[in-house]
């Protein structure tokens, strides 16, 4: 029996939902709401997200049911690729959860690409959230990073991409893979775009990577800007933030507690002594709307999984 609901390509306008984290901004898609199949939405995001000629947003969160937990979050980055788990993201879809459908509940689970997550309001109005982020994965092997040995973790090691010899980079998976480059100098002179592209795509990360470079202010509180795969620069990175705790913990720079100051906001990640990482900071919605799927054309008619594609109206 083929699946119940409706595919994309026989929408013309779609609802979604602007919310932003720490300036982490994303399209949401209620697709539970709307009764709609999984569609390709790889060939929509890229076009969407366009700050000139679309909604603009770092990435779709899109909202599906969940077998295995209360809902279902997919997150697709602008780019058009797909995320496992993004910090910022899940605390704005949570504060959608809690403020249409959860209004008496302060805990929800959410299944994402990483596992499930834990969600927990801890104000009226939702719009300062934690999550549980779950436990970091520190081998060569799991962040996925090529070489060796592959079951230690990859910790300040010498790190030289073209025109910057001297860089020395760890590695960690939060959710999502991250290099974390830890620097001894104010980080506003640092030339992100160049080097976040080049170990983005370095060989030696196969699935790329999210890179976070940071400055220690002291053992509590650092300073963070964030270079998202898929994305590029943005204001802030949930999953970076968490990255940047446990290598900074893991090489004695910071406290297991500490606060992470990023361009669009402040973030506070504890890894606590079960080794699990919370992820605590704002998210709000900024405004509601309709996509009109006639202004977005795209090469191929858009299918849901599983189904023939569907001719766009002429």
């Amino acid at each position: 029996m083929p699946p119940q609901g409706k595919a994309l390509a026989t929408h013309q306008r779609l609802a979604f939902t602007k919310l932003q984290g720490t300036g982490n901004d994303f399209i949401l898609i209620d697709a539970l709401a709307q009764n709609l199949l999984e569609g390709a939405w790889s060939r929509f995001a890229p076009l969407w997200c366009d700050r000139r000629r679309g909604v603009g947003a770092d990435g779709l969160l899109l909202l599906y049911p969940s077998s295995v937990a209360d809902y279902r979050m997919r997150i697709i980055n602008a780019d058009g690729s797909e995320a496992e788990m993004c910090g910022n993201g899940i605390r704005c879809f949570a504060h959608y959860l809690f403020t249409r459908f959860c209004p008496s509940q302060s805990t929800l689970t959410i299944e994402t690409g990483a596992g499930m997550r834990r969600v927990h309001r801890l104000n009226p109005t939702a719009t300062q959230i934690r999550v549980e982020m779950g436990t970091p994965r520190l081998a060569r092997q799991e962040v996925p990073m090529a070489g060796e040995p592959a079951d230690e973790p990859v910790l300040d090691i010498p790190f030289p991409v073209e025109g910057y010899p001297s860089l020395t980079l760890s590695a960690v998976n939060t959710g999502t893979p991250h290099a974390v480059l830890f620097v001894n100098e104010p980080l506003e002179t640092f030339p992100l775009k160049a080097i976040g592209r080049a170990i983005e795509s370095h060989p030696l990360f196969p699935q790329r990577t999210n890179m976070q470079v940071a400055y220690r202010l002291d053992s509590h509180r650092v300073q963070v800007r964030p270079w998202e795969r898929g994305v590029g620069a943005t204001l802030a990175c949930g999953t970076g933030a968490c990255a940047v705790v446990v290598v900074g913990y893991l090489t004695g720079r910071v406290a297991r507690r500490a606060q992470v100051l990023m361009p669009g906001g402040e973030l506070e990640v504890e890894w606590d002594e079960q080794g699990v990482l919370w992820l605590t900071g704002p998210a709000v919605e900024v405004f509601e709307g309709t996509l009109s799927l006639e202004a977005f054309p795209t090469e191929t008619p858009i299918a849901p999984i599983g189904l023939p594609a569907v001719a766009p109206p002429h």
